[in-house]
């Protein structure tokens, strides 16, 4: 029992040493799926990906963990991530339901959304946010 403690600690440590890597460089946006076929997951990355020159202005990076692989949609991350471990420190089993989560540059979580969203609404949050009003 311990030691499934234990284990579990260490995902969660683990994924928030792959994040933190990202930390104070870029934003990043986690869309969780059960499959890479589920219909809300296929849409969300196709409407963000339609507006690359939004992503890479707001320097966000895209990971789309669907079923238990974790692939980059967008952007660079320069560090491994693990679906198991991204899903224990954000709460979703592997079966839940679309959920797209927005971490700031600081390592925050500051957006979730659990249906696909316009690309507008999302800039519009990071658009607000302290140190994106900074840089204008």
């Amino acid at each position: 029992m311990a030691s499934l403690i234990l284990m579990a600690g260490l995902s969660t440590a683990s994924a928030q040493s792959d994040l933190d890597a990202l930390r104070w460089k870029n934003r990043i946006l986690v869309l969780f799926a059960p499959s890479a076929d589920d219909p809300a997951f296929v849409r969300q990355s196709r409407t963000l990906l339609a507006d690359r020159e939004a992503l890479a202005e707001r320097e966000l990076v895209v990971l789309g963990v669907a079923g238990d692989r974790v692939e980059t949609l967008y952007g660079d991350p320069k560090a491994r991530h693990e679906a198991a471990a991204l899903r224990r420190h954000f709460g979703q089993a592997a079966a839940s339901p679309f959920e797209a989560i927005l971490i700031g540059k600081d390592g925050g979580v500051k957006w979730r959304r659990d249906a696909p969203f316009d690309i507008g609404g999302l800039n519009a949050v990071i658009d607000a946010m302290p140190m994106r009003r900074a840089l204008r």
